[in-house]
C-alpha cells in the first residue's frame, strides 16, 4: 500500500506511521485551482495613463505666436536690399508694404494693437533709405516704429 512502512512500528525507527497521500491530493487539487482562477495580464490593446483631470475636456487652441514685424536693411555696394522677416528682399516699395500689412493684419486678427514695426539697418546702409523707409510706415498708418540695436559678431 502506498504510503505504509515496512519497518516494525515498534522498534522501528519511525514510531508515528504518516499517510501522504492524502496530502498530496490535497496539494495538487490547490494547484489545480489557483491556476484555473489566475487571469493573465493583458500587455496589449491598454495603454495605462495617468491624465490630469482639471485639462483637456474644452480645448482651446494654443496663443497664436506671430513673428515680430522687423525690417532688415542691408547695403550690397550697389544698393540698398530689403527685407521683411523671414521672406525674400522686397524690389519695390509697394512689395515692401504688401509684406509689412499682411503682418499687420495677423496682428489685428490676433487682437493685438500695440504691434511694434522694427527697423534693422546696417551701419553701412544710407540715411536716406532707412528714412524713406520709416515714411513708408508712417503713411501706412503704423504708430509704433522702433529701431533695433546694432549686434556686434563675435571675431
Amino acid at each position: 500500500m502506498a504510503g505504509s512502512s515496512n519497518i516494525d512500528s515498534e522498534g522501528g525507527d519511525n514510531p508515528v506511521e504518516i499517510n501522504v497521500v492524502p496530502m498530496v491530493d490535497v496539494i495538487f487539487c490547490l494547484c489545480l485551482f489557483f491556476m484555473c482562477s489566475m487571469h493573465f495580464k493583458q500587455l496589449e490593446g491598454k495603454v495605462e495613463t495617468w491624465l490630469p483631470r482639471d485639462r483637456g475636456r474644452n480645448l482651446t487652441p494654443p496663443p497664436l505666436v506671430l513673428e515680430e514685424i522687423r525690417v532688415f536693411m542691408r547695403w550690397t555696394g550697389t544698393g540698398t536690399v530689403r527685407f521683411v522677416g523671414n521672406c525674400g528682399p522686397s524690389g519695390s516699395d509697394a512689395e515692401l508694404m504688401a509684406t509689412i500689412g499682411g503682418m499687420c493684419d495677423d496682428y489685428r486678427r490676433a487682437g493685438r494693437s500695440g504691434f511694434p514695426v522694427l527697423i534693422d539697418a546696417g551701419a553701412e546702409v544710407p540715411w536716406r533709405d532707412v528714412v524713406h523707409v520709416l515714411d513708408l510706415c508712417q503713411i501706412a498708418s503704423l504708430d509704433r516704429i522702433e529701431f533695433a540695436a546694432a549686434v556686434e559678431l563675435p571675431r
